[in-house]
């Protein structure tokens, strides 16, 4: 069920999205044409860019300036912090079970029982999760989806797709997500308690993303610096956060640092 994840364009983690110029000069080509600069995009990463700017343009020039954004510093400025961390534990609570799975399909016993122990922790003593005892305890939230299961056993992320309303997905994420909504207790839910858990996570994540809306308004192409942002979000996911350096960007590091110098 695809009720879990929105608005991931101003949500990612803010340690993933300084980008150097190095890196997006690797997806983008440049050919002048007369006294003008005109840059051709040929990502293969991206192979409905078309499509997919134009559903950038739609989700972030006029759903999230006219509606997203002014519900979510609302949120932010009038709801006390209590309350806003209450509903997050409450709703990511329910997705510890289906983490238990993803990790164990991994052969991640320790964060499986962590998951595990959390689940059965905070719905009791932490009053059905709105309190995170577990992490009081020493036991921190860490929650995979299936995706992750998929790109741990080596399933590409494949094409970029920026849904509208909803923000970006690698196709491997639409192919897979559906799989989480069948452990209890997320199969339990009706479709009206799924669509409140999805508007509440929703709000509570573009909320916190209020500090990063002037690194995406400020940079030079908004919607490739969120697409690289993205791609090394979802292997930062995989890799828990030890994602390899590869040689290509060595190579690339080391040519951008000369030409600093």
């Amino acid at each position: 069920m695809r009720w879990q994840i929105t608005l991931k364009w101003l949500t990612l983690p803010l340690i993933l999205l300084p980008l150097t110029n190095a890196a997006v000069a690797q997806s983008a080509n440049e050919s002048v044409a007369s006294a003008d600069v005109t840059i051709h995009y040929n990502d293969p990463r991206d192979p409905w860019e078309g499509f997919n700017r134009s559903m950038w343009d739609f989700n972030y020039n006029y759903l999230d300036k006219y509606i997203y954004r002014p519900v979510a510093h609302g949120y932010n400025d009038y709801t006390p912090n209590s309350v806003r961390t209450g509903i997050e534990n409450f709703i990511r609570n329910l997705d510890e079970p289906s983490s238990l799975v993803n990790n164990t399909l991994q052969g991640k016993w320790k964060w499986a029982a962590n998951a595990g122990g959390r689940f059965t922790i905070n719905s009791t003593v932490g009053l059905l999760g709105i309190i995170d005892v577990a992490s009081m305890m020493g036991m921190p939230r860490k929650q995979d989806d299936f995706s992750e299961v998929l790109g741990y056993y080596g399933v590409p992320d494949g094409p970029y797709f920026m849904a509208p309303f909803l923000g970006p997905y690698v196709t491997r994420e639409i192919a897979s997500d559906w799989v989480d909504g069948l452990y209890f207790p997320l199969s339990e839910l009706t479709m009206l308690q799924s669509a409140i858990k999805w508007g509440f996570k929703s709000l509570n994540a573009r909320s916190a993303a209020i500090d990063q809306e002037r690194l995406v308004d400020n940079a030079l192409d908004p919607y490739t610096f969120v697409k690289d942002a993205y791609f090394q979000h979802m292997d930062y996911k995989v890799y828990d956060g030890q994602v390899p350096l590869h040689q290509d960007d060595d190579e690339l590091i080391d040519e951008y640092m000369q030409e600093l110098d």
